[in-house]
């Protein structure tokens, strides 16, 4: 019976101070939680910019038909929008799964930090083939080279790897080393938010110009309609300038985010240094001011 007891005892033993191991170690790695919460932020906003390049194509395209158009047709004219943005939406379907990428990143090290890793049941072996035939915005060279997308594809076959390991600071010094490939990735979204979704925002811009024009030929024959339409066109503009600030808010989160990951991997052995503090304090700022700014991503309002 005391054998038995002993037994029993033993394990619980292990156990607790397992526990105790590991609950110093999830308090010493704070610095991790807040880097990768503020890079979940940073994540969670740059998803509308996937739908709003889309939006932001459709509406130019439904607008200019809705003004100039002698005979205007909603239905046909939203069926041709919709094959004009086509290119549009493909791409942004890989650009997700590139965000996804820098989520799960994320995620791992959020979870590695407080030893609850994340069981990923996806399978991401599309993942090469869908960012392989992505080009850049202005329709030329790869946007990822083979070098670039292979340096990709390894970081998401690390992170489900690393689902199934239980080594936490040895996996979070893995997933730091892989620096490279998430400057990578956080470039690639970069450059989509400035050279596709602004660059829409721009194009939109510029029409708006044109539209008031006729809207003004119109309006001695319509002055209601006329006025009523150059209201919406005003409210449309000043909502357009502040989504571009969303994107230079997110252009530096990102500048901050791959300095972070390098002050980080210097100070692994170190998380409470200063200079790391300084720099995830920045890091959380610069998140914040995005948080604030991503508002505009909804529709003008009256």
């Amino acid at each position: 019976m005391q054998r038995a007891s002993n037994s029993l005892i033993f394990p619980l033993l292990l156990g607790a101070g397992a526990s105790l191991l590991l609950g110093g170690c999830a308090t010493d790695l704070a610095p991790v939680r807040t880097f990768a919460e503020q890079t979940q932020k940073m994540s969670v906003h740059f998803e509308p910019m996937l739908a709003g390049g889309v939006h932001s194509c459709m509406d130019k395209s439904m607008r200019k038909r809705l003004i100039l158009a002698e005979r205007f047709d909603a239905q046909a004219s939203e069926q041709a929008a919709r094959a004009d943005c086509a290119a549009i939406a493909q791409a942004s379907v890989s650009i997700a799964s590139l965000n996804d990428v820098l989520l799960r990143y994320a995620h791992t090290l959020a979870a590695l930090a407080d030893d609850k890793l994340p069981v990923y049941k996806e399978e991401f072996g599309g993942l090469g083939n869908a960012l392989g035939g992505l080009a850049q915005p202005d329709g030329g060279a790869p946007l990822l080279d083979a070098d670039k997308l292979a340096k990709v594809v390894k970081l998401s076959e690390h992170l489900s790897r690393l689902a199934t390991q239980r080594l936490q600071k040895s996996a979070l010094r893995e997933l730091l080393d892989e620096q490279e490939a998430v400057d990578i990735v956080s470039n690639a979204l970069k450059e989509y938010a400035q050279r596709s979704y602004r660059a829409g925002l721009q194009d939109e811009l510029r029409d708006l110009a044109q539209l008031r024009g006729a809207v003004d030929n119109a309006a001695p024959r319509e002055p209601l309609a006329a006025n009523y339409i150059r209201t919406r066109l005003h409210l449309e503009g000043r909502q357009l300038q502040e989504r571009e600030k969303i994107v230079a808010a997110y252009v530096v989160a990102v500048d901050t985010l791959q300095a972070s990951v390098a002050a980080l991997r210097t100070n692994l052995e170190r998380l409470q240094a200063p200079e790391l503090e300084r720099q995830l304090a920045q890091f959380s700022r610069d998140v914040a001011t995005l948080q604030r700014q991503a508002a505009f991503y909804a529709p003008a309002r009256w």
